[in-house]
C-alpha cells in the first residue's frame, strides 16, 4: 500500500512540472559511412530553462534506426530523462532551392501563355471586324467596279495576314504548353521527394538551473553506403603496382549531407552478429528402389573434373585507423554529399605494391597466356572485395576483381592476357592407346604442349595442366612421366613453372595410364 501510495504521489508530482517544448534545428556535423548505412552526428547548443524542458530537434531522416540513437550531456546540470524518435508530418521544411527553380520557370512559361493568348484574341477581333465589313454597303453602294476590287485585295491580304499570325502563335502556344508540361512533372517529382515526412528528435530534459548545454547526437540511418573501386597501374613487368583505392559513396536519406566531415569504415554494423550454433548431424539411411521390371545395366563410374583456375596522379585525402573490427578513412577535406542517390567518386589511399609478375596458362581450357601480378603480404593494405579497372604500359586493359577473402599469402591480379605468348596443347598420339589385359583394360593417354615467346624479353611463365584423380579402387590412375612439372597427388594437378628467353620455344609432356575393369563404363579419364 505504502509503494502505491508514494507511486500516485511521483506521478501527481510529475504532472504538475510539465514539460515546456522548444523546437531547435540541428545541422548534420560528421557522418561515418558504413558498406552499408551510415551513422549520423549532430552537435547542438541551447539554453536550458529551471526544471523540466522538452527539446525537439527536427529535420530528422525518417530512414532512421530509433534503437541505435545515442545522446550525450556536456553539462552535469543537466540530466536527459527520455529520449525518443518521432515522424513529423506537418513540419514546414526549409524551401528546395531546385524546387525554387522549376517554380520560376513554369511562372515564366504561363505568363508567356497569357500574353500569346492576348495576342490571339486581338487577332480574332480585327478578324470579325474585317468579316462584318466585307458587304460594301449592303447592295447600296456607291463604289466603283475597280474600287471594289481594291477593296477586296486589301481584305484578302489582310485576312491572310491575321490567319498567319494567328497559326505562329498557336504553334508557339503548344510548344510552351509541352515545355510548361515537363517542367510540371519534373516539379512534381521534386516536391514528391522533397516534402516526405522527417522526423523529431524528442528529449525530454532535467536542469538545475538555467545554464548552456551541448548535446551530441549520434544515429545509424539506411539508404545510404559505399563500395570500393580500384584503379591498378603499372607501367611494366619491372615496376611495383601502384594501387588508387576510392570509395564510391551514395546515400538516399531524405536529407542532404551539407560541408559534413565524412569517415569511410570497412564495418558492416547492419551484418548478423549472432554466433553460429552447430547442430547435431544425424545421418539416416533411406532404402534403395529397383525398378524390376528393367534390365540392370552395367555400373557407370563418373570421374569429376577438378577446377583448374585460380582463384595518375593520386592525391592523399584520408588518415587511416584500424580497429578491432573494421578499418576506418577520414576525409581530410569536408564533403557535400546529395540525398539524390547518384555516387560520389572520394579517394581514399594510394599504395606501392611489392609485385612479382609471371604469366599463367591453363591450355587446357584457353591457349592464351594471362600476365599475373602478385602482391606478397597484401593483408596490411585494408583491402576489400571490389572492381579493378586494370592499366597496363600506359593504355587500360579491362577490369577485374580484387577478392581479399582468400586464405593464401599472395593476392593474384589478373593484368590481361599477352598475345605474343603462343602455347600449344596437343595429344601424343604414339603414347595415345588402349588394350585390355585380362578382365580390365588399360589406356595410356599422353599430351604434348608448345610455348613459344614472340616477346623480344625473356619470360616465366606457369603451365597448369591435369590427370584424373581416381576414388574408386576398381580405377587405377598412374602418373608416368611428368617432365619438370610438379605434382599433387590429392588434386591431380600439375605444374610447370618455366623460363623462356626471347624468341625461343620450349616444350614439355606428360603422360599416365588409367587401368579399371572392361566391363564398366568410365568417364572423365581425359
Amino acid at each position: 500500500m505504502k509503494n502505491y501510495l508514494f507511486l500516485l504521489l511521483h506521478l501527481l508530482f510529475l504532472s504538475l512540472h510539465t514539460f515546456g517544448q522548444t523546437e531547435i534545428s540541428s545541422k548534420i556535423n560528421k557522418v561515418k559511412v558504413f558498406t552499408q548505412n551510415a551513422q549520423i552526428t549532430r552537435n547542438i547548443s541551447f539554453t536550458t530553462t529551471s526544471g523540466n524542458q522538452e527539446i525537439v530537434l527536427t529535420g530528422i531522416s525518417t530512414y532512421i534506426s530509433p534503437s541505435s540513437l545515442q545522446i550525450q550531456f556536456s553539462n552535469s546540470n543537466s540530466i536527459l530523462l527520455s529520449a525518443k524518435y518521432k515522424k513529423n508530418y506537418l513540419l514546414s521544411k526549409s524551401n528546395n532551392k531546385h524546387a525554387e527553380n522549376l517554380q520560376k520557370q513554369l511562372e515564366d512559361l504561363k505568363d508567356e501563355l497569357s500574353w500569346l493568348n492576348d495576342k490571339k484574341n486581338s487577332l480574332k477581333g480585327m478578324e470579325d471586324i474585317l468579316n462584318k465589313n466585307q458587304d460594301l454597303g449592303n447592295g447600296n453602294s456607291s463604289f466603283t467596279a475597280q474600287q471594289v476590287i481594291q477593296l477586296s485585295n486589301s481584305y484578302e491580304l489582310k485576312y491572310l495576314e491575321i490567319r498567319k499570325r494567328l497559326r505562329g502563335l498557336s504553334k508557339k502556344e503548344q510548344s510552351l504548353k509541352e515545355k510548361a508540361a515537363n517542367i510540371q512533372n519534373q516539379l512534381n517529382e521534386v516536391n514528391a521527394a522533397f516534402n516526405k515526412p522527417s522526423g523529431n528528435i524528442i528529449l525530454q530534459i532535467a536542469s538545475k538551473t538555467s545554464n548552456i548545454v551541448t548535446i551530441k547526437c549520434k544515429y545509424m540511418v539506411s539508404n545510404a553506403g559505399w563500395y570500393p573501386i580500384y584503379d591498378i597501374r603499372s607501367e611494366s613487368v619491372k615496376k611495383n603496382i601502384q594501387l588508387n583505392y576510392k570509395a564510391t559513396i551514395y546515400q538516399k536519406t531524405g536529407v542532404d549531407w551539407e560541408n559534413v566531415s565524412v569517415i569511410v569504415s570497412t564495418g558492416n554494423p547492419s551484418q548478423n552478429n549472432n554466433r553460429p550454433i552447430l547442430n547435431p548431424l544425424y545421418p539416416i539411411i533411406y532404402p534403395r528402389i529397383i525398378d524390376e521390371n528393367k534390365e540392370m545395366l552395367d555400373e557407370v563410374v563418373i570421374v569429376t573434373n577438378t577446377s583448374l583456375t585460380k582463384s595518375n596522379n593520386f592525391v592523399k585525402r584520408t588518415q587511416i585507423s584500424e580497429n578491432q573490427l573494421s578499418v576506418d578513412f577520414k576525409i581530410l577535406n569536408k564533403q557535400h554529399i546529395n540525398s539524390d542517390g547518384k555516387e560520389n567518386l572520394i579517394a581514399l589511399k594510394s599504395y606501392e605494391l611489392k609485385t612479382d609478375y609471371i604469366y599463367h596458362s591453363v591450355p587446357k581450357l584457353n591457349k592464351s597466356a594471362f600476365l599475373l601480378a602478385k602482391i606478397s603480404d597484401w593483408s596490411q593494405y585494408n583491402l576489400i572485395a571490389g572492381k579493378a579497372n586494370i592499366f597496363f604500359e600506359g593504355g587500360f586493359v579491362g577490369t577485374s576483381q580484387i577478392n581479399p577473402q582468400v586464405t593464401s599469402n599472395s593476392l593474384l591480379i589478373s593484368m590481361g592476357l599477352d598475345n605474343s605468348i603462343v602455347i600449344e596443347r596437343r595429344s601424343i598420339k604414339e603414347f595415345t592407346s588402349s588394350k585390355f589385359i585380362g578382365a580390365n583394360k588399360k589406356e595410356t593417354i599422353g599430351y604434348e604442349f608448345i610455348v613459344k615467346n614472340k616477346k623480344s624479353v625473356p619470360i616465366k611463365i606457369e603451365i597448369l595442366d591435369q590427370i584424373p584423380v581416381s576414388q574408386n579402387k576398381m580405377i587405377q590412375i598412374v602418373l608416368e612421366e611428368k617432365g619438370s612439372a610438379k605434382y599433387s597427388q590429392n588434386s591431380g594437378e600439375l605444374i610447370w613453372t618455366m623460363d623462356i628467353n626471347a624468341r625461343q620455344t620450349k616444350k614439355e609432356r606428360f603422360i599416365y595410364t588409367v587401368k579399371y575393369p572392361k566391363k564398366q563404363l568410365v568417364i572423365g579419364i581425359k
